[in-house]
Order: C-alpha cells, then structure tokens, then sequence
C-alpha cells in the first residue's frame, strides 16, 4: 500500500511522465522518450517564451511611454491639430495594452489580433496626415509607434506578415509624403534612412524572437530532461523503501516460525502452522518476483489487496503470463479492472490464485479462483471490461477482461 501511495502521488504530479521502470521496460521508456520530452519540456519552454513576450512588451511600453511621450510634448505646437496628436498617442496607448494583455494571455487569435492591426495602420495614417509636410520626417513618431505595435500584435505570426505590416506602414508615410508635395530627394533620402533604421530594428526585435525561441526550447528540454531524470530516481528510492518495509514484514512473520520451529516449540505437521508457513512463503516468492523499479498500475492496484488478504492468513498465489509494460493502462482503468477481483480476495479463505494475462497491447485479463461462499459482487458496468464467472462449490473463480475501446 505503501508504493501505491508513492507511485500514486508522484504520478499526479507528472513525476514519472513517459518512464518505464526496471530493466524489462528499457525499450519501452526508449521508444517514447522522444515524445515524453516534448510533452515533459512544454512548461518550461512556455517559461522561457513568455520572458521574451514580456520584454517586448516592455521595449514597446517605454518606447511608447518615454521616446514618443517626448515627441509629442515636444513638437505639439507644430501639428496641424495638437488635439489629434494627443488623441493618436492615446489610441496607440490603448492598442499596446491590449495587445500586450492578449499576447500574454495566449487570447492572440485573428479575430482579436486583426482588428488591431487595421486600428495601429489607421493611427498611424492619422498621425502622419496631421504632420506639416516640410516637418513630416521630423515631428512623426507614430511612424516608429506603429511600427513597434506591429511587432507586438505579430510577434508569433510568420515574417511574412510582419514583413507586409511594415512596408505598408512605410507605405503610408511615403504617401503623405507625395500627396504634400515634399518628396524631393532630401526627403527621400530622409525617408530611406528613417524606413531602414526603423525597420532593421523591428526586424531584429522578431528575428531575436526566433532565435530566443529555438534556443529557449533546446534548454527547455534540457532541463525537461533533468527534471525527469530527477523525478524518475525519487520513484524509484520511495518505491524502493516501501519496498523494504514489505520484506520487513515478512520478516516479522516468519521469523517467529523459523525460530519456533528450530527450537522445537511447534509441531511442523500442525495444519496451523503449515498455514502459517504457506502464507509467509508466498509474500515473499511475491516480493522476490518484483522487478520494476515503476510499478504498473494494474499491479498497484491489485497488490493492496493482495497484501491485506496474505495479512489474514490466506494463501495467495500471483501468476503473471507476460509482461504489462507498453499497454498504457491508466490509473482509472486499473482501479476499474482489480474492483471484482479485490472484492473476491477480500471473501477468500484458505488458498487463491491470481493469474494476469496480457494478450498484446490493447487486452488483458485478471481472474481469481479462491475458495469461498461468497456470490460474485457488483461491480460497475463499463463497455471495456467485461466480468466472467463460475461457482462450484466452494470454488469461485472471476475473470474480468479489459480491452482498448
């Protein structure tokens, strides 16, 4: 009862994802190593994305709040309408929020995503509209402003579209650039300098973010593969003390007998103390026949049972046909499995006999033969397990046979 504790505990907590136990599941933990650190590594890689995120955020927060703050307290007088320039400020303002909210919270859908864009596009048109032509290069910080949100609201989507995003905000200034009049070749000049300066920076914002992101999950599955390997010896150490508790037990059973039986105290034709004798040798032919360092669950789930009902004196034999480990039996499917046959051991006296039969990847079956008077109890009815029976006398024997729906 102890390992199931153990194993039940840690299993909960994702300790023992994608591992086999014990030399006979070796190939089996190999073959799914692959996808277990994938599965295994996606928190900490989230971990390590979401800084990036947040950086972003706060690059394009303080642009905003400091460099463009600035701008616009500086050259307020020189728009066309001071009012519009502080009302472009807060509408960008707003989008940064929001935008910043759904990237962090993962709600960066289209349906949220592309309404911004055309809203961050729109103020920035605004802004350059409401420059003075000949002070358009110098006085419009929306033209950077916008192109940072672009990088926010984009941050995850292909270079492409961030690539499409920035030539038609760049687009927008050169055509307020032509519909004023200024495009002369200083202007020009201006305008390539500003469009590359401006854009190699957002583009090594989203280049860097791919770069973080590669890198961020090569050292997410490291140390995925660190945790595992750290969880995976903490099983096997409690697994491995309960163990001992048990073969302590046995100890405390037997020793008494062995020292009776040395000091001719008992009388080894006695039936009780063949019962005695019987009952100790099966616990441990039991612990000496276990060799997973991970118990499956299936036999965790039938060994609480089986203990308490050696505990009473019966004798229980366990025969397993095969090797249950690659079936992938879940906690609940097991629980749903050992219901009939715990139920029957609890009723067993004298001798039972517990014989498990893995039949491929998708079957097995479980069935008990004791003596005792008991009818075969309820049970749960589930469309993957099915319950057999036969009542002969004193005999009762159950097979419950679990199959992948």
């Amino acid at each position: 009862m102890a390992e199931m504790a153990i194993f039940a505990r840690l299993a909960a907590n994702g300790a023992v994802n994608g591992a086999n136990g014990g030399d006979h599941g070796a190939d089996a933990a190999d073959h799914g190593s692959a996808g277990g650190d994938t599965v295994a590594a996606a928190p900490f890689a989230a971990g390590f994305h979401r800084a990036f995120d947040v950086a972003t955020v706060i690059t394009v927060a303080l642009w905003h709040l400091g460099a463009a703050g600035a701008a616009l307290l500086v050259y307020l007088g020189e728009y066309r309408s001071p009012a519009v320039g502080v009302a472009v400020w807060g509408l960008q303002l707003l989008v940064i929020v929001v935008g910043a909210v759904a990237l962090l919270r993962g709600k960066d859908g289209p349906a949220v995503i592309g309404p911004m864009v055309a809203v961050a596009l729109a103020s920035g048109l605004a802004m350059a509209v409401n420059c003075p032509g000949g002070q358009l290069l110098k006085v419009n910080w929306g033209w950077a402003t916008t192109g940072l949100i672009g990088v926010l609201l984009l941050l995850h989507r292909p270079v492409s579209r961030i690539v499409a995003f920035q030539a038609a905000n760049g687009g927008t200034v050169l055509a307020v650039l032509l519909a004023t009049g200024t495009c002369d070749r200083h202007s020009v000049a201006g305008f390539v300098t500003l469009l590359y300066a401006s854009g190699s920076i957002q583009l090594a914002m989203i280049a860097g973010a791919r770069v973080f992101r590669y890198s961020g999950g090569m050292a997410a599955t490291a140390a995925a593969a660190r945790w595992r390997m750290a969880s995976r010896e903490a099983v096997i150490n409690e697994v491995a003390r309960a163990r001992q508790d048990r073969y302590q037990e046995v100890r405390r059973l037997i020793a008494p007998i062995l020292r009776d039986l040395a000091a001719g105290v008992v009388d080894p034709a006695e039936p009780a103390v063949r019962g005695r004798c019987a009952t100790a040798e099966a616990m441990l032919r039991q612990l000496l026949a276990e060799h997973e360092d991970i118990p499956d669950p299936l036999l965790q789930a039938l060994r609480p049972g089986i203990d308490e009902v050696m505990r009473r004196g019966v004798v229980v034999d366990v025969v397993r046909v095969g090797e249950l480990t690659g079936m992938g039996i879940d906690e609940r499917t097991a629980s749903a499995i050992a219901e009939v046959p715990l139920a029957v051991l609890a009723k067993a006296r004298g001798h039972a006999r517990v014989t498990i039969v893995p039949e491929g990847a998708d079957r097995v079956s479980v069935s008990v033969l004791a003596g005792t008077d008991a009818a075969v109890p309820r049970f749960e009815v589930r469309g993957d397990v099915t319950v057999t029976s036969d009542h002969d006398g004193e005999l009762l024997w159950v097979e419950v046979s679990w199959h992948r729906t």
